[in-house]
């Protein structure tokens, strides 16, 4: 190979490197990160060429054993084919040796979902500190703004992104520390104490807790107002009004997805601020906060089953398949989903949009196997839709969207579980996946968490492309 090309190869590789460092910096675009860095690397050495790799490595210690078991037996004209063989086989591995870590993050793990450690929480179960979170911050914009110059193709991407990144503001314990009028939400400055506490410097736990006493204890005659009060609601964001055009609608009409805009739910803005914070973890304190909502009024028409439901998700972090932190979205939005009524056991609902995800059933798919689906084809589904990946995603139906529209449309009456998007977040950051949906056990408000490599006969997939802000806590 020419110095020339040699030297672009090179260029080629540090670049896809980027673009993986990048998938598990700002991970909510994890997919389009991925989708550049196949294309990039394609060229150099394709998911083809690495599953010959692998399995010529494979080979090599059989072949080696029956070239020993050849020279035992004197059969000399067998061991020099296998001898022959061998030298061909350690070549090809040789050859794609230097290629094989780097392929195997972008080829083989990408389905697995990373949690965004810059969402709000979130980093605890990854075991980065806030402060950590600074440098973290400078590396991605570090990165993206070398991507800017050394793939052109994709700048505007990259500056985006980059912006974003700037705009994050992160808390830490010495910035609560050295200003006592510091504005920060209470999330941020309970993560902020919480990580003094875990690094032992109780000296600036003591000085950080003395600050925040000298803002004053609220008053609990004025907390009920503040619950419900519209400053709350914001926390909601805006609504998700999207107009799709009618070249995308009737595309969607041919993919088996129709236009669905959701109802606000702003009624439940005030339950927002009792939502999972990193001290849950202590169980003396998550108990607390469950009795507290215990004792919250809620509307005169919520059920048994959909305050357990509520619980559940206010009092267990969660991410989505981004793996930025997952909250039930109270805003109206506008989305496309697959509406059909639930089939009955291994009934199954045929679609060009199954047929495009190469699925050849709905029924006992692993959330890996649906994951891999999507990153594979979702986004020539919303090239074919006429809708910017950067904007959408084509997901599982999110378990909000499935609750908040299950009854109108007759879901939840069967005993069977829908595959939903996201995951239960467990202690150490393992993940479950979520879905729910089984008439036995709640129906439209019924949630289970399973792992990622669960396949039941019981567990159907039903998909939905949703505008990424739903999936977004920092990110602008």
């Amino acid at each position: 190979m020419s110095k020339p090309a040699t030297s672009s190869r090179d260029n080629t590789l540090v670049i896809v490197d980027r673009l993986n460092e990048m998938t598990k910096l700002d991970t909510l675009f994890k997919d389009l990160y991925l989708q550049r860095a196949r294309t990039l690397l394609s060229g150099i050495f394709s998911n083809g060429s690495y599953i010959q790799y692998k399995e010529n490595s494979a080979q090599l210690p059989y072949v080696k054993q029956q070239l020993r078991v050849s020279v035992e037996r004197s059969d000399w004209k067998r061991s020099s084919d296998l001898t022959e063989r061998l030298r061909q086989l350690q070549t090809r591995v040789a050859a794609g040796s230097q290629f094989a870590k780097l392929a195997e993050s972008i080829y083989e793990r990408a389905a697995d979902v990373t949690i965004d450690q810059f969402s709000t929480g979130m980093n605890i179960f990854a075991g980065v500190t806030t402060e950590s979170l600074l440098g973290r911050r400078a590396e991605a914009i570090n990165i993206l703004q070398t991507l800017e110059r050394t793939d052109p193709e994709k700048k505007e991407f990259y500056a985006r992104r980059a912006a974003d990144f700037k705009r994050l503001s992160i808390v830490t314990s010495d910035m609560v520390a050295e200003d006592k009028d510091a504005r920060a939400d209470a999330s941020q400055l309970q993560q902020a104490a919480l990580s003094a506490l875990d690094s032992g410097d109780l000296s600036k736990l003591d000085q950080m807790i003395a600050n925040f006493a000298t803002k004053g204890e609220t008053k609990e005659t004025k907390k009920e107002q503040v619950d419900t009060e519209p400053l709350q609601a914001a926390g909601v964001g805006d609504d998700l009004i999207y107009n799709f055009t009618e070249q995308t609608l009737a595309v969607a009409r041919e993919l088996g997805l129709r236009p669905v805009r959701t109802q606000s739910r702003r009624h439940f803005a005030y339950l927002i601020p009792h939502g999972w914070q990193p001290s849950f973890r202590k169980d003396e304190v998550k108990q607390w906060s469950k009795e507290k909502l215990s004792r919250m009024t809620y509307p005169e028409n919520t059920t048994d089953g959909a305050r357990e439901a509520i619980d559940f998700f206010l009092l267990n972090p969660f991410v989505n398949s981004g793996g930025t932190r997952y909250r039930v979205c109270l805003a109206a939005e506008d989305l496309l989903l697959e509406d059909f009524a639930e089939p009955d056991p291994k009934g199954e609902v045929e679609s060009k949009l199954l047929d495009r995800l190469k699925l050849n059933s709905r029924w006992g798919l692993s959330r890996v196997e649906i994951e891999n689906a999507l990153l594979e084809h979702g986004s020539e589904v919303l090239r074919e839709l006429q809708l910017d990946n950067e904007a959408f995603r084509l997901i599982a139906i999110p378990a909000d969207i499935y609750t908040h529209l299950g009854a109108q449309q007759g879901w939840g009456q069967k005993e069977m579980w829908t595959h939903y998007d996201g995951y239960r977040v467990l202690e150490g950051g393992k993940l479950q996946a979520l879905g729910g949906g089984d008439k036995r056990f709640g129906g439209t408000h019924d949630v289970v968490s399973f792992s990622a490599d669960y396949a039941s006969t019981k567990l159907f997939a039903r998909f939905a492309v949703v505008q990424r802000k739903r999936m977004m806590d920092w990110q602008h």
